[in-house]
């Protein structure tokens, strides 16, 4: 073992330096990976079942779900005769765009936070009041940016879902599911579903261009690293974290009892 390290003490500087290149990202996915899985944990989940929805995320967040056959390029009439009450000019056309969903980043928070509500490890009415808020606030303060994609700031919808659950459960039992929930359902509802049919954010993302392949404008479409996505694992992490201070232990956090 000495011998080992006295080697190691004299390897090139330039190969230690590699090695902790290489190092440094792995640690980086590892840690990852260990907080989304302790954060599905806190909402309920097994280890097993935590680490299936973590790599279901990750794997998901490669595959993009086409709303439509063919690309989008202006707004039905419809929809321009109903936006006409509510909004003024817009312009009805914009470079063509596929709408898409994303399954890590948008399918399987749903399916995660549908799956919670069934099993009754949060009050459905307490959990729509927190989309809401969530859903509400995350619009107002929600951009849209030219060619990228709707910006908004990492801090607040974790921030937000963590409060509604610590608040909405009435107690610290039931925070985390709540918070996930108000989270992932309230940030894709506000920020990217109502952004989106939103009159002229559409030729904003877009805007006309010359000789462009048509656009992929997909609703999560960033996968694990896409607001929905990070904003249930920051927000269980939040509440848990905090109720941990309260409480001085974090034992029996994520065991919820069902709530009416």
């Amino acid at each position: 073992m000495g011998y080992l390290m006295f080697e190691f003490l004299f390897l090139p500087f330039y190969l230690v330096i590699l090695i902790l290149i290489l190092a440094v990202p792995i640690i980086f996915i590892y840690l990852f990976l260990r907080l989304s899985e302790t954060a599905f944990e806190q909402v309920g989940f097994d280890h097993w079942h935590a680490s299936l929805a973590v790599f279901g995320s990750v794997l998901g967040s490669l595959v993009d779900i086409p709303l439509s056959t063919v690309p989008v390029s202006a707004y039905p009439q419809w929809y321009v005769l109903l936006a006409s009450y509510l909004s003024q000019n817009f312009s009805v056309q914009f470079h063509p765009v596929y709408l898409a969903v994303n399954v890590g980043g948008c399918i399987i928070p749903l399916a995660i936070s549908t799956h919670l509500l069934i099993r009754g490890q949060a009050s459905a009415k307490k959990a729509l009041l927190g989309i809401i808020i969530v859903a509400v606030i995350t619009y107002s303060v929600a951009m849209p940016v030219p060619r990228e994609g709707i910006t908004l700031p990492f801090w607040i919808s974790p921030l937000l879902a963590a409060l509604c659950g610590l608040i909405l459960a009435g107690g610290y039992r039931g925070a985390a599911p709540l918070a996930y929930i108000s989270g992932t359902l309230g940030t894709l509802l506000g920020a990217d579903i109502l952004m989106l049919l939103t009159p002229g954010v559409l030729p904003l993302l877009s805007p006309l261009q010359a000789q462009m392949k048509p656009l992929v404008l997909s609703i999560g479409g960033a996968g694990v690293f896409d607001g929905i996505f990070l904003t249930g694992i920051m927000a269980v992490l939040l509440a848990a974290g905090i109720v941990c201070l309260f409480r001085g232990s974090c034992e029996e956090v994520s065991k919820s009892q069902p709530r009416k």
